[in-house]
């Protein structure tokens, strides 16, 4: 062999060698370089006092009710904060049953537009806290929290807002969703609705829950709790003495439209007994060009 073939018979055994180099012998400069840039992102942190930043909704998995593909929001609500310095807290709630329950008021405005800027898309939070606040004083509306057993400061990690009148549905959910129950539930049902102050229909306008509670079956606590407050707010049909009522008060239905991405809500209410009864293709916006429907779910009291 001449010396230019012993030549290149070196080359091409270099060349085979390299083929059997292993993937992390050959992977190490780069993630050299990566650790070496890393390091140094850390070292200017360091040296100009910044923080390294914190993932939005690092410790809290987004709302179900925002569109598939959705931004993860900012976390407002003060239970965020609390849960932050008092983890232990989340031990003494392992199921429903250990959360406090109560009555929403005015002065939870601020709370509950902190709440539903998380939970649902930008459109749907209408007018912030003042317009919580208009909400929570009307006397046809029904709210409700959950609070931890363990914080004096009561700040909320659930809630639900019914709508007990026809005169609250009208206002807070607006003519179109009046005109779509009328359609769909009162007339066909023979449901007596026929004046603002008839509370035969109820609405469950808004649920949720904060992502550090979830999957512990508060969303079904809340319903069963407003369920009962709705049905005593109407109260029962009054009898006379031939066994009939002059004026049928009882509640008779209680309904909710959801979009029909909500997998998690829709088997909550299914799982109370809620029933699917008009899907409206297109209603919702969604993000970029995709539309959802909007489903029309309905319980009916015997």
């Amino acid at each position: 062999m001449g010396r230019s073939g012993a030549l290149l018979a070196i080359l091409a055994l270099a060349a085979l060698a390299r083929c059997f180099v292993p993937a992390e012998m050959a992977r190490a400069p780069r993630d050299r370089v990566a650790r070496s840039a890393g390091g140094l992102i850390n070292k200017l942190r360091a040296k100009s006092g910044r923080a390294k930043p914190e993932l939005q909704q690092a410790e809290a998995a987004l709302s179900s009710a925002l569109p598939p593909g959705s931004t993860a929001p900012a976390l407002r609500a003060r239970c965020h904060e609390l849960l932050k310095s008092n983890p232990e807290m989340l031990k003494a709630v392992s199921s429903a049953s250990d959360f406090r329950i109560s009555v929403m008021t005015e002065e939870d405005a601020q709370d509950l537009a902190d709440l539903q800027e998380e939970w649902f898309p930008k459109e749907s939070c209408r007018g912030g806290a003042p317009w919580c606040k208009e909400l929570l004083a009307h006397e046809g509306v029904l709210a409700f929290k959950a609070t931890l057993p363990q914080d004096e400061t009561s700040a909320p990690v659930g809630a639900l807002v019914a709508l007990a009148s026809r005169a609250a549905i009208e206002e807070f959910g607006g003519e179109a969703t009046v005109d779509n129950l009328r359609k769909e539930l009162t007339i066909p049902k023979f449901i007596p609705w026929d004046s603002p102050d008839r509370r035969s229909l109820g609405y469950v306008l808004s649920l949720g829950s904060v992502g550090e509670v979830r999957r512990r079956g508060l969303g079904g606590a809340l319903l069963r709790r407003a369920l009962a407050e709705l049905k005593q707010s109407a109260g029962p049909a009054p009898l006379n003495l031939l066994g009939k009522g002059p004026k049928d008060t009882a509640l008779h239905v209680v309904a909710l439209h959801l979009a029909d991405y909500n997998r998690v809500a829709r088997a909550c209410y299914e799982g109370l007994g809620f029933e699917m009864i008009k899907e409206e293709p297109e209603s919702y916006a969604g993000v970029g060009r995709r539309t959802h429907s909007s489903l029309l779910y309905a319980l009916f009291i015997e």
